[in-house]
């Protein structure tokens, strides 16, 4: 393809956006010079929707070769190609992301970017694919295992007859422990209430044979002491506990509001899902009554934004 003629004008067919175009010959010239990339994704900016959509199609084709050249873009994919709502572009975008190299800021992006679009029902397609891009994504990173198994749970209990199908046929190669696949297939249950703790509390290691500290007072809100073969495990306060103690400070409690059923269960994954998607560490403990998640007080408004798509968040008073 010649340059002269502009890759915009190769994907323009008068706004006629289901027309085919010159799409293959559009992205073997850019593959073959990538070079032409910056063209390309300026393409994907045209006032014409034909050609967005044309040069999506085209980016997408490039990519399934050497995506390395697109690495460059990542960022401009992620926000500014990613903020056109036009569903064909979507579709050949979430495509795109999984081959793309990205930074660990970058990637928690794209999880929240792929499920707003899974959320997003204008679109079936938009929807079917941003799920096979999280499952693209997740195959190279354990730590997005948890998130796509919810993300296949939810669209297998969809009512959307094309979307459930698309989850199953992708469930059958997709490998992640049992345990997180069954929470994530879970039907829906009632709606989890979540109250955030003020204080700030700390986790503090004893030696196993040590009585319980004299700095432990059993009347604040949140005491637990467990006692292992290795450890004495003392969570309180974080002001109860005295320099030199060895212990981790500054996190917060999530408390599910209980009682909770013993029967119930899967209640962790629902709430460690979205902490893992926004790539939150948590800490988390039981009790007779409920449940209680701990993460770090810097994470707090973070937790809290993520937990709300899925909980009733409830902020000390």
């Amino acid at each position: 393809m010649k340059k002269d003629g502009g890759l915009a004008k190769a994907l323009a067919l008068g706004g006629d956006r289901c027309a085919f175009g010159d799409i293959p010959t559009v992205a073997e010239a850019v593959a073959a010079d990538p070079a032409r990339l910056p063209e390309l994704v300026a393409c994907l900016f045209d006032g014409d929707a034909g050609v967005r959509m044309r040069a999506a199609d085209a980016l997408e084709r490039v990519s399934r070769g050497d995506a390395r050249p697109l690495d460059a873009f990542a960022e401009r994919l992620l926000t500014d190609a990613a903020a056109i709502e036009q569903a064909e572009v979507r579709w050949h975008l979430a495509a795109v992301i999984p081959r793309l190299t990205l930074t660990e800021e970058q990637r928690g992006r794209a999880v929240a970017l792929l499920e707003g679009w899974f959320e997003n029902r204008a679109s079936r397609i938009v929807q079917s694919a941003a799920l096979q891009a999280m499952v693209d994504l997740a195959a190279n990173d354990p730590e997005l295992r948890p998130v796509a198994a919810d993300m296949l749970g939810r669209a297998m209990r969809s009512r959307i007859p094309s979307l459930a199908a698309r989850a199953k046929r992708i469930l059958k190669p997709f490998e992640v422990d049992r345990a997180t696949l069954d929470a994530a297939l879970l039907p829906e249950t009632k709606p989890l209430t979540l109250s955030v703790l003020p204080d700030r509390l700390a986790v503090a290691r004893l030696a196993p044979g040590d009585g319980m500290p004299g700095w432990l007072d059993w009347t604040d809100p949140l005491v637990s002491a467990t006692r292992t073969g290795e450890e004495l495990s003392i969570l309180c306060r974080e002001s109860r506990v005295p320099e030199g103690v060895t212990a981790e400070r500054g996190w917060r409690a999530f408390k599910v509001e209980g009682p909770l059923d013993f029967s119930l269960f899967g209640v962790l994954a629902r709430i460690a899902v979205p902490l893992a998607q926004a790539r939150v560490p948590i800490f988390a403990m039981s009790t007779y009554d409920t449940d209680y998640v701990l993460v770090r007080d810097e994470d707090v408004e973070r937790a809290a934004d993520a937990l709300k798509r899925v909980c009733t968040v409830v902020a000390p008073s």
